[in-house]
């Protein structure tokens, strides 16, 4: 039988670079969402409501769609015994689309294609001489859901909605091992690269009280995603027998972790929407990531754990009408980081974050275009690495841009 490998390399996926959120989770569903923080569970339905919280879009007439993008820009710095790298300059792009259309007075259905985890960066140079770079000096993770969704109005306060999820996958990682004087074995870059595809789904709700008509409440279950993946080790010919590396086909599996997110929305004015929400992530399923060499039953077993802790994010957001045409918004997250400061690593260089986002949407009878900024304050954070030998890691100036468009249009 095949024996696993597990190497020093992070899961990723196709369409978003970035992670600004706890652990390498991704939050930038739309212009608006963005604006308001993410606190889009419970007021206003919009087609990126797919999403937010589906269960919304039973409130959408007719069809509808919306086309997004956000644009990042990050910073970050990397301390390994003393030696500090900082990320190169680089823009990631976060594109979405949704679609919905009300089958009936009680069902409506959508498609929704958005990014939900995210990772990339690569280290100032020279990374060969870096101790962090065994860990990982580049790396790209990329994913992309595609979620067919339908939802049922229960009642004039209830609706539900269950969606599916197919997931893709992809990343690439390269490291250097630079340690071979202390093992008696070579120093030599290698890549790791791989796809895949995957399932999970959604469960939703929003009640929205005929007793307490100013206030709603909405929440959203997300599975737990259980990827495995195709793809290849290259060590541009060299053999690390220390790590167990050399140029090879290879599979892996990870586990992406399921969430519950809620909010509840209060409507003090026709004109103004307040919202405080929660979003629980249990990243203690992300505790290791397994590679397996397909054409081996030699290799001996190693684990590269993880051990991710649960974590909470807690977002606030405001939107206020100026008009029947323009809106502001405003919101504020914390985000509650995952990492486990005895096993840091270079691929996720921040700890806890808070964000500050504005935002401004114009709509009439058939279009809108929704716009967004946010900063994200990140604090240091100082471990080790039990992979490096307890080294001392530090995380430092962590921070990040993102601009946000969406454009909708009702046919």
């Amino acid at each position: 039988m095949l024996k696993k490998l597990s190497v020093v390399l992070m899961l990723s996926v196709l369409l978003a670079d970035l992670s600004y959120g706890a652990g390498f989770a991704l939050y930038e569903y739309s212009a608006r969402g963005t604006a308001m923080g993410g606190a889009t569970v419970a007021n206003k339905a919009e087609p990126a409501s797919l999403a937010e919280n589906p269960a919304l879009i039973t409130e959408l007439d007719g069809t509808q769609a919306q086309l997004g993008l956000t644009v990042v820009t990050a910073n970050a710095k990397t301390t390994v015994a003393g030696q500090q790298r900082g990320l190169k300059n680089d823009v990631w792009y976060l594109p979405n689309f949704y679609v919905t259309q009300k089958w009936s007075d009680q069902v409506s259905v959508g498609l929704g294609g958005f990014s939900r985890y995210g990772l990339g960066g690569e280290y100032d140079n020279p990374v060969e001489t870096w101790l962090g770079s065994n860990l990982a000096y580049k790396v790209k993770l990329e994913t992309f859901s595609f979620t067919p969704t339908i939802a049922v109005k229960a009642n004039d306060e209830f609706s539900v909605a269950m969606g599916l999820e197919a997931m893709v996958i992809g990343f690439t990682q390269n490291s250097y091992f630079n340690l071979g004087a202390l093992y008696g074995s070579t120093n030599s870059q290698y890549e790791i690269s791989g796809s895949g595809v995957s399932w999970g789904g959604n469960f939703s709700f929003i009640y929205r009280p005929e007793w307490a008509e100013k206030w709603s409440l909405g929440a959203m279950y997300r599975t737990k995603v259980k990827q495995k993946l195709n793809g290849r080790i290259n060590a541009n010919g060299n053999t690390i027998n220390i790590i167990n590396i050399h140029g090879a086909d290879a599979e892996g599996a990870i586990t992406l972790p399921d969430s519950l997110t809620a909010g509840v929305s209060f409507r003090p004015t026709e004109d103004l929407i307040l919202e405080a929400g929660i979003v629980g992530t249990f990243w203690s399923a992300y505790d290791q990531i397994l590679i397996q060499y397909k054409d081996s039953e030699s290799s001996p077993v190693i684990r590269n754990q993880k051990k991710y802790q649960d974590t909470y994010r807690l977002n606030f957001g405001a939107e206020y009408n100026l008009n029947p045409n323009w809106a502001v918004r405003a919101g504020y997250v914390f985000d509650k980081s995952p990492i486990n400061k005895h096993e840091m690593d270079t691929l996720v260089p921040v700890d806890d974050r808070h964000i500050a986002s504005v935002g401004a949407g114009y709509h009439n009878d058939t279009w809108s275009v929704d716009l967004s900024y946010s900063h994200v304050f990140a604090r240091s954070l100082s471990g080790r690495s039990e992979q490096l030998r307890n080294l001392p890691i530090k995380y430092t100036d962590g921070r990040s841009d993102m601009y946000g468009i969406t454009v909708g249009y009702k046919f």
